[in-house]
């Protein structure tokens, strides 16, 4: 089964700016302002790749105020970057303690927590982002989460998360696609068949869904929508190898 990326942590973050929370009980107004400015530079600098000049700005903002839960999770995703595993998760959880109602960092720290195969702890940020009422698109994390469950190789598993996603977005295309994938591999032909239409219908036929509807229908024995799909693939990827 060919998994797509994670709903990659970095690129929501980067995207949004929250409400920063600094300052504190001995921090003065001045003293906010600047643990923000230098937050804020640190996440432009992330945005740009410039992660040593990201994680300068960061260091400054913290040395202010260890507390903000901005610079933690941004310095955060500069050490994830970095591929320095163990800072990255030292700040992520002091993040998470410090927002715990943050739906995007628990979205991103499970994410994280995901890629380094710890399944269990990823469950659970996942769960915390999804169940939380401030979170406009709750899917994204059931999607992430069902995704991240495909690695530990439990597709059962998958397919209830997957469905959660879809409740409430019917249009998620990764959650379709896969809906289609493990429907096949149940041998579930005609519910395979109807995600992977439903798949078609969100987003222009692409290689591995045109490929993966030429096997259902070959295993439903339809061999005209056979022809058609194979007719689709060679028109809009013609170097693509037709299984």
């Amino acid at each position: 089964m060919r998994l797509p990326t994670l709903l990659v942590m970095i690129t929501a973050v980067l995207l949004l700016q929250g409400c920063v929370q600094t300052g504190g009980p001995k921090g003065s107004a001045e003293t906010a302002e600047a643990v923000r400015i230098y937050s804020d530079l640190g996440l432009g600098y992330l945005r740009q790749g410039k992660l040593d000049q990201a994680l300068q700005k960061l260091q400054r903002a913290l040395e202010l105020n260890s507390r903000d839960p901005a610079s933690n999770h941004y310095i955060a995703e500069v050490y994830k970057q970095m591929e320095e595993t163990k800072l990255a998760d030292l700040y992520f959880e002091k993040a998470a303690e410090l927002d715990p109602k943050n739906p995007m960092l628990l979205n991103n720290y499970g994410a994280f927590l995901c890629e380094q195969s710890r399944f269990a702890d990823a469950e659970k940020y996942f769960l915390r982002a999804a169940e939380l009422p401030r979170y406009q698109t709750p899917e994204l994390a059931y999607e992430n989460l069902a995704l991240c469950v495909l690695r530990m190789n439990n597709p059962v598993q998958a397919e209830v998360y997957f469905r959660k996603a879809l409740a409430i977005n019917p249009k998620l295309q990764k959650s379709l696609y896969q809906m289609a994938q493990i429907s096949y591999d149940n041998k579930e032909y005609l519910t395979a068949r109807a995600f992977v239409q439903r798949f078609h219908s969100v987003i222009d036929p692409s290689e591995l869904g045109l490929k993966l509807a030429i096997k259902i229908e070959q295993a439903l024995g339809n061999e005209a929508a056979v022809q058609e799909y194979r007719q689709a693939l060679k028109k809009r990827f013609p170097d693509a190898a037709v299984e």
